[in-house]
Order: structure tokens, then C-alpha cells, then sequence
């Protein structure tokens, strides 16, 4: 996951079509805040990601739904997510607030999901099930707060592809012969 966000510069990639199509080169205030910009939205497509690993990993037991799982199942995909978690934190050198500060984080990012499926699976109204996850709002107001509504429609574009990339690193990671 780090490899493609670094290799891959989706982050000044997005920011920069952000600044191209919108002609928006205000927001750049220079290398300090772009290496801020860069490493704050980084660490939401983090967050991202591990909650769309989590949600795709039934997918890898024949299974639509996490509660459908058999209990070694699941134990599998806890192993699998704690050690996803360790690996970042590994990676990121976080300190012990990081940390935390961190899975405060995720947990909010879970609980949206978590929300989102149950009104899904019981059929709530559509409000509660079009509710903006935490990713499209956090990522827009640091991407370009006098501009949200602009922004906000760019974030939830790019959301969508860290869903997509999500899936594809998953499947290289859990079906090495697919790369």
C-alpha cells in the first residue's frame, strides 16, 4: 500500500488534476504545505484502504458478508488485518500518540462503514445511506476549503479509485499468480 502511494504519487496526482481542472494554484503554498497536503491525505488513503480491505475480504471465502463468515474465517481475517495494521505502523514509524491517534481514526472510518451497511441491509432511507464517508470530508476541507462543494465532488471521485486500488492490491497480495 505505502509502495503505491509513494511509486505510484497517487496523492500529487490528484492534487495536481485538482489544481489543473479547477485552475486552483492558490492551494499550493509552497513545499511545506505540499509535503503536508501530501502526507495528510496519504494517511486518509490509508485509512481508506484498510477499511476496503476489510469489507473485501469475505469476497477471498466465497462470501458476500463478514457475519456470513465461518469463525476461523474470521479469525483469518483478523490475523490478516492486525498484521495489515502493524505493517503500516512499522512502515510509518509511528510514536505511541501516532498510534493512537491513528486507530481513533480508523474507528471512526469503521463505524461509518459499519453504519452504511446496516442502513443498507435494513433498508433505511436513502439519506442514510448517502451519507459522506469521513474520507470525502476530511480530504476536501484539506484539499481546498473556500472551494468545499468543488472539492468535495473531486474527493468522492477519488475515493471511488482507492476503492479500486484497494481491490487490486488485495488480489496481488492474496492471489500472487494475478499480478
Amino acid at each position: 500500500m505505502l509502495a503505491s502511494l509513494v511509486h505510484d504519487r497517487i496523492v500529487s496526482t490528484f492534487v495536481t488534476a485538482y489544481v489543473s481542472q479547477y485552475d486552483r494554484k492558490g492551494i499550493l503554498g509552497g513545499p511545506a504545505r505540499d509535503r503536508e497536503l501530501t502526507e495528510t491525505i496519504g494517511r486518509e488513503i490509508l485509512l481508506a484502504l484498510i477499511v476496503e480491505v476489510e469489507s473485501l475480504m469475505p469476497s477471498f471465502f466465497g462470501k458476500k458478508q463478514r457475519k456470513k463468515l465461518r469463525v476461523e474465517e474470521n479469525q483469518a481475517v483478523e490475523l490478516f488485518l492486525g498484521e495489515l495494521r502493524a505493517a503500516l505502523e512499522r512502515a510509518q514509524r509511528w510514536n505511541e500518540d501516532d498510534r493512537k491517534q491513528f486507530q481513533r481514526d480508523l474507528a471512526m472510518y469503521v463505524d461509518f462503514n459499519a453504519r452504511k451497511e446496516l442502513a443498507a441491509g435494513k433498508g433505511k432511507n436513502k439519506k442514510a445511506q448517502e451519507e459522506e464517508p469521513p474520507f470525502v470530508a476530511r480530504v476536501a476541507i484539506l484539499l481546498d476549503p473556500s472551494m468545499l462543494e468543488q472539492a468535495r465532488r473531486a474527493t468522492r471521485k477519488f475515493h471511488a479509485s482507492i476503492g479500486v486500488l484497494a481491490r487490486k492490491l488485495l488480489r496481488q497480495t492474496l492471489n500472487p499468480s494475478s499480478r
